[in-house]
This record gives structure tokens, C-alpha cells and sequence, in this order.
């Protein structure tokens, strides 16, 4: 075993921001879900995720719920909650996609699928304060996928998703 290239695979990963390493593994998880399964997760995940801000946004204004909400204003309470919406659109958003498609890619598409996914989901988590609490993006993610490249992420990773599907 050759521990010379270990200590420089070591140094290198030492070197890389922990905010890069999150989004790499979270991409890696879902590029290997849809190698085995297919992408429709890493869609459905995708499409549920910009779906819950506006979700999680206009509840504070949803009458039978806002006075419920008034429980939930620790962030960590926030971001469950958060989690939750993120959830049940996901399941109803797989439901609506179905069987469609659903078998398994090669492995370009699955790390396509993967890269979209975890580029939507850094997108979304700076746009959420509750989520930030959690995990803080350092200035160089939050200048990626912040305000300003927004759009981009969300559009690029429909492209690339409709890509993938297609």
C-alpha cells in the first residue's frame, strides 16, 4: 500500500473548503440514486425544492395555518418545517412524474442529474434564513449559486434534468 499518495490525496481534501466537500458528496449521492434507479428523483427533488420557497414563504399568510406557525420561530423549528414542505412536494411531484422514465441512465447522465440536483439545493439553501442557521455557506459558494446567478442555476439545471429525461 502506498501511503505516499494517501498523504497527498489527505492534503489535498485538507485544503478544500468544507462548504465544496458538502455540495460534491450531496452531488455523489444523487448522481449514484440515479445511476441505480434513474433520475426521477434527482427530479423530482430538483423541481420540489424551488416549489417549497414559495411554499414555505407564503405560509406566514395562509389563514387556517398562520397562527399555528407562530410555534415554529426557533430556526432549527424553521427549518423542519422547511424540510417537511420539501418532502411532500417531493412525493407528490414523483407521483406526477410516475413511471415515466424511470429506468436507469449511464453514468454521464446520472452525474449530470447529480451536479443539477446539487445545484438547485446549494441555490435554494442560501435563499432560506432558517437553513442558514444550520449550515453557513462561506463567501465563495454564496457568490455562485447567491442572488445573482439565481436564475442561471435553477434554468441550467432544468436544461440539463430535461437533458437527462429525455
Amino acid at each position: 500500500m502506498n501511503l505516499a499518495s494517501f498523504s497527498s490525496f489527505s492534503a489535498l481534501v485538507t485544503v478544500w473548503p468544507t462548504d465544496w466537500i458538502i455540495i460534491g458528496a450531496f452531488a455523489a449521492l444523487v448522481a449514484l440514486d440515479a445511476l441505480r434507479a434513474g433520475s426521477s428523483r434527482a427530479a423530482a427533488l430538483s423541481l420540489a425544492m424551488p416549489l417549497s420557497v414559495f411554499a414555505f414563504s407564503e405560509l406566514s399568510q395562509t389563514i387556517p395555518i398562520a397562527p399555528f406557525l407562530t410555534q415554529f420561530s426557533a430556526p432549527i423549528a424553521q427549518a423542519v418545517l422547511f424540510g417537511i414542505i420539501v418532502a411532500v412536494l417531493f412525493l407528490f411531484i414523483k407521483r406526477i412524474l410516475g413511471m415515466w422514465g424511470d429506468n436507469s441512465e449511464g453514468p454521464l447522465q446520472a452525474l449530470l442529474a447529480g451536479i443539477a440536483c446539487a445545484g438547485v439545493a446549494a441555490t435554494v439553501w442560501l435563499q432560506i434564513p432558517a437553513l442558514d442557521s444550520l449550515w453557513h455557506f462561506g463567501p465563495q459558494v454564496q457568490l455562485i449559486f447567491g442572488e445573482a446567478y439565481r436564475l442561471w442555476w435553477l434554468v441550467g439545471a432544468a436544461a440539463i434534468l430535461a437533458y437527462v429525461r429525455s
